[in-house]
């Protein structure tokens, strides 16, 4: 008499929650992360007319982004480099955009580090499950990309009739101290990085996790099928044929 197992279960639900929550968080890191270079950054200020608004050549505007960018991600995060009138002269942003980018800078460390802790995590898990635990794992992996791509696609129409107020809220869910309203007639950050900059940001980055979101949805399903069942063929097809006498 021979007895069957049944498949191991998969991630129990902290795990499960674990991997799925974690597989958003790195593909938000990993869409921010092509934002952070000039080759996006700089059409981006040429399609929003920051040099323009600035009153500056192209060159101007793409160095202060630059710069704003690198303390961004490298720091040290004071944003008091110079303005236009040269070094004595004060910084380029005030007081209060300065505060805006240090709360901005901590915004976006938090991303990152939850991003690659998210993707450390899932592949540690990853490695040290057995087979079907593995494919279980690479399963919600699939769920969690097909749910970022559905969530962005989402918001990207609702953002056709409604993109001031998605803005509006996302700043008031992130900056809750109120620091992100600026006046564009005499602030240079919303002169550099005019409305219509973080309108192509926003397009960027939803194309992006959409992108992300399909890729891990199409290999966590190819990376999560089960095994076919390969029958036993029975005694008799196993046993050896007899001689033709």
């Amino acid at each position: 008499m021979t007895s069957s197992q049944g498949p191991r279960p998969g991630p129990g639900r902290l795990l499960s929650a674990t991997v799925f929550i974690g597989t958003i968080l790195a593909i938000i890191a990993m869409a921010v992360l092509p934002l952070l270079t000039p080759a996006f950054t700089h059409p981006a200020l040429d399609m929003a007319g920051s040099a323009g608004q600035l009153g500056v050549q192209t060159g101007v505007a793409h160095r202060w982004s630059d710069l704003s960018v690198a303390e961004l991600v490298l720091g040290p995060g004071s944003f008091a480099f110079d303005g236009p009138d040269g070094p004595g002269a004060g910084p380029f942003y005030d007081s209060a955009e300065r505060g805006h980018l240090a709360d901005a800078r901590l915004l976006l460390w938090l991303c990152l580090i939850a991003g690659a802790v998210s993707l450390l995590v899932i592949g540690g898990l990853i490695a040290r499950a057995d087979e079907e635990r593995r494919r279980a794992t690479w399963r919600i992996v699939s769920r969690a990309g097909a749910t970022a791509a559905a969530t962005v696609i989402l918001l990207a129409v609702v953002s056709l009739v409604a993109f001031d107020a998605l803005f509006t809220l996302f700043h008031q869910l992130f900056f809750p101290g109120g620091n992100w309203s600026f006046d564009p007639a005499t602030q240079r950050l919303v002169q550099l990085y005019p409305f219509a900059f973080w309108q192509v940001t926003a397009s960027a980055f939803g194309v992006l996790v959409a992108g992300l979101g399909v890729a891990a949805w199409w290999l966590g399903r190819r990376l999560g099928r089960s095994e076919p069942v390969r029958s036993e063929p029975p005694p008799s097809a196993r046993a050896a044929p007899s001689e033709d006498r």
